[in-house]
C-alpha cells in the first residue's frame, strides 16, 4: 500500500511539472506576438513599444578579473505590461559568462506602448547585452562573435 500511494504522488508531482512547462510556451505561442526578430523590422520597435525603464548590466567580477569581453544576444517578447519574457537565447559569447547579470539587468526593464500601439500589442524583438573591457584578453574573438567591429 505505501508503495502505491508514493508511486501516485510522484505521478502527480511529474504531471504537474510537465503541464507547467506546457502552459507557459502554450502562452507565448497563445499571445500572438508580432515578429520584429529580423534586421529589417527590428528598427520597427519604437512603433510598437518605447523604453521606459533600462538599466545596465553589471560586470561580472571573475569575467572582470579575467579580462573577458563578450555578449548576450537574446530574443525577447515584450508583453502587453511592457515587461519582457525570454524567448531564447540567440547567442552567448563567452558561454554562460554574462548570462546571469544580462538577465538581472532586463528583469528590471520596462516599455510603454507608443502611441501607435493603443491595443499594446506584444512584439518579439532581439536585444543585445555587450560587455566590453579595456586590455580585453579575448579582444579578437569577441569583436566577431558580438560584432563590435561593426559598431
Amino acid at each position: 500500500m505505501n508503495k502505491t500511494v508514493i508511486l501516485s504522488v510522484l505521478c502527480i508531482l511529474l504531471g504537474a511539472c510537465t503541464s507547467t512547462d506546457t502552459s507557459q510556451t502554450a502562452s507565448l505561442e497563445q499571445a500572438k506576438y508580432i515578429d520584429l526578430t529580423s534586421d529589417s523590422k527590428n528598427k520597427l520597435l519604437a512603433q510598437y513599444w518605447v523604453s521606459k525603464k533600462r538599466v545596465e548590466p553589471l560586470y561580472p567580477i571573475d569575467a572582470a578579473k579575467s579580462q573577458l569581453s563578450g555578449c548576450v544576444d537574446l530574443v525577447v517578447g515584450i508583453n502587453s505590461d511592457g515587461t519582457w519574457r525570454l524567448h531564447k537565447v540567440k547567442k552567448s559569447y563567452p558561454q554562460g559568462v554574462f548570462d546571469k547579470p544580462t538577465f538581472a539587468a532586463l528583469s528590471k526593464w520596462r516599455w510603454k506602448a507608443a502611441a501607435n500601439n493603443v491595443e499594446k500589442q506584444p512584439v518579439l524583438t532581439t536585444i543585445q547585452m555587450d560587455f566590453m573591457i579595456q586590455g580585453s584578453k579575448n579582444k579578437n574573438e569577441a569583436d566577431t562573435q558580438c560584432g563590435f567591429a561593426n559598431t
